[in-house]
């Protein structure tokens, strides 16, 4: 069975910088993100999470990458992200920690890591309600984006 908790682990960014993932929901709610830039489905959701965290009114949005730094790299500067982006580097320990068999798969966190909802694959409405956590205003999609209600992983 999973963990009730997102682990504290520290996991370093894309330039080999630490990064303690409890920072995420130190402050308030969090979204994670965890995927790999091999995947399709990984690579269609990161624009809506990079646009939940241009967009949120509070709390903090970070994306796990289970990929090597140029990898991570090449693929934040293509889709021209601004989330804060962390790497998991094999063994993969978050992803052991958490029992994932699924990329991407979306946490919604909270006070002390608590794991108050995870979703596999593209969720529109996860996204929405993640959206709606972190007092986001206004929709997150619009009909112009074409954006399917779930995409699997």
């Amino acid at each position: 069975m999973p963990p009730a908790a997102l682990p504290s682990l520290t996991l370093p960014d894309p330039s080999g910088h630490p990064h303690p993932l409890a920072q995420a929901w130190a402050d308030g709610p969090a979204v994670v993100l965890v995927g790999h830039s091999g995947c399709d489905t990984t690579r269609f959701t990161l624009p809506f999470v990079d646009r939940l965290h241009r967009r949120r009114g509070t709390g903090t949005v970070l994306v796990v990458l289970q990929d090597e730094p140029d990898a991570a790299r090449e693929l934040t500067g293509r889709l021209g992200l601004d989330v804060p982006v962390v790497l998991e580097p094999a063994p993969y320990p978050l992803a052991s920690a958490l029992e994932l068999t699924v990329v991407p798969t979306l946490f919604q966190v909270g006070q002390g890591g608590a794991i108050e909802a995870a979703v596999e694959a593209f969720q529109r409405e996860a996204l929405e309600e993640a959206a709606r956590r972190l007092g986001v205003a206004g929709p997150l999609f619009t009909a112009g984006d074409g954006v399917p209600v779930s995409r699997p992983g």
